[in-house]
């Protein structure tokens, strides 16, 4: 038996396909998928391309697969489930017997710390979500709206911040620092205009303005107050998620894993976040990631196909 995970969001899309005994057999990347960012036709295409040099291989070209968990961005809501379903159905590999589970990144993501049953994810890289379940099999989402809505915490956040961070620089609200300059250099933006060319060209491209967080929490490490204002703001927005999600699950001891890089790369914005979250929920466990999200999601095909 063959079971296919899928774990794909707004910068890439990772495929991992096990067998019964959890051995990976073939793993590989490619592009975005997800139903909020990219189109269907782009989510299928970099889905299949993913899966294309499975299929070349001599021992697999035939193989139909038992089942199929894709967690991707941009699920919302059981239409978007059921759409992501229809894109599932064209895959390679699948036909008619082929039991199909399409559900939002955070249920892999919670996996991926081995919680299977109960516990809390927090999605922090470039968008954001907070998702849970209890052991009664209740769930919460807090956030996880889309970029459209803000994605508050996300590095698309941090982006749009450094953003009008510059303005601020430009306009004279606050004095140019090395943050500022950096950012100016990096973006070619020498005046108002260069910067609302850039905003109205990088409305819809969520993870170019995404790809600016790392300005902001390279100076917020080197202690500039303005990067480090946008950073606790983030962090702020992130840790009421978490709380969200813990009291409305009433999870008294809860487990938190923490997927994306921008809530697990050390330095100042991981530290405070994991002090917000201590302050907030004093009986958080915070982790990493114990498996790929990926393998997670495999396991997560295979521990429904025998529901």
């Amino acid at each position: 038996m063959f079971y296919l995970g899928i774990d794909g969001g707004g910068t890439k899309t990772k495929v991992m396909v096990i067998d019964e005994s959890l051995n990976i057999l073939y793993e590989n990347t490619s592009g975005p998928s997800s139903l909020d960012t990219v189109s269907e036709e782009i989510t299928f295409k970099n889905i299949s391309s993913a899966l294309t040099d499975f299929f070349k291989l001599n021992a697999y070209k035939e193989v139909l697969f038992k089942s199929v968990f894709a967690g991707l961005g941009g699920i919302f809501h059981n239409n978007d489930k059921l759409r992501l379903i229809e894109i599932l159905k064209k895959l390679q590999g699948v036909d008619k017997n082929t039991l199909l589970i399409g559900e939002s990144d955070a249920e892999n993501a919670l996996a991926s710390g081995l919680l299977f049953d109960e516990g809390i994810t927090l999605i922090a890289g470039t968008g954001m979500v907070a998702y849970g379940k209890n052991l009664s099999g209740e769930t919460h989402k807090a956030g996880g709206m889309g970029y459209k809505e803000g994605d508050l915490g996300s590095s698309y956040d941090l982006g749009m911040n450094a953003l009008r961070s510059i303005s601020r620089a430009l306009d004279h609200r606050h004095e140019d620092t090395p943050f500022t300059d950096e950012l100016k250099k990096h973006l070619n933006i020498h005046t108002m205009s260069d910067l609302q060319s850039i905003t109205e060209k990088w409305h819809t491209e969520r993870t170019k303005v995404a790809g600016l967080a790392p300005f902001v929490t390279k100076h917020a490490d080197l202690g500039n107050p303005y990067a480090q204002n946008i950073c606790n703001n983030a962090v702020y927005e992130l840790s009421i998620a978490v709380k969200a999600v813990q009291t409305t699950l009433k999870l008294e001891n809860p487990v938190l894993v923490i997927v994306g890089s921008l809530g697990n790369v050390d330095g100042y914005f991981k530290s405070s976040l994991h002090r917000s979250l201590n302050e907030m929920i004093p009986t958080i466990k915070i982790t990493e990631p114990k498996i790929d999200p990926a393998y997670a999601a495999a396991q997560l095909a295979l521990i429904h196909s025998h529901k």
